[in-house]
């Protein structure tokens, strides 16, 4: 190869080495790159795998409750037994009313007849 050859060829062997250099470059990058994602999917692998064990055990706690039916079924019959209870402690206090204005009339007409005795008490004793 003569001089004047080489110094055409050094220039287009220069490019081409420069080619691929950055040719290596972005394969390093790719790889980079890949090797990241290769990470993130045994990450995502591995998040899925505890989500799945968590969806299993929200499953089985699920089945473990009983159903919304059931709850409200039983909420419907503990509410007709609040209001049965309700309605007889107005019942109850109703009659406990009663029984205070009786109190009360008694303790009055006890207390004029010991009023009374003690008058007649007096006019004995006069």
């Amino acid at each position: 190869m003569t001089l004047e050859e080489s110094r055409e060829v050094i220039p287009m062997m220069e490019d081409m080495i420069n080619q691929i250099e950055e040719q290596q470059n972005l394969m390093a990058e790719m790889y980079q790159e890949m090797a990241w994602r290769d990470e993130q999917l045994l990450l995502f692998r591995e998040e899925n795998q505890n989500l799945q064990k968590l969806n299993i055990g929200l499953k089985e706690q699920l089945q473990i409750l009983p159903s919304i039916e059931e709850l409200l079924e039983l909420l419907e019959k503990k509410d007709g037994e609040i209001q049965t209870l309700q309605g007889r402690i107005q019942v109850r206090n109703n009659e406990n009313q009663q029984w205070k204005e009786l109190a009360e009339k008694l303790n009055n007409e006890n207390r004029l007849l010991q009023k009374q005795n003690r008058e007649l008490l007096k006019c004995e004793n006069d």
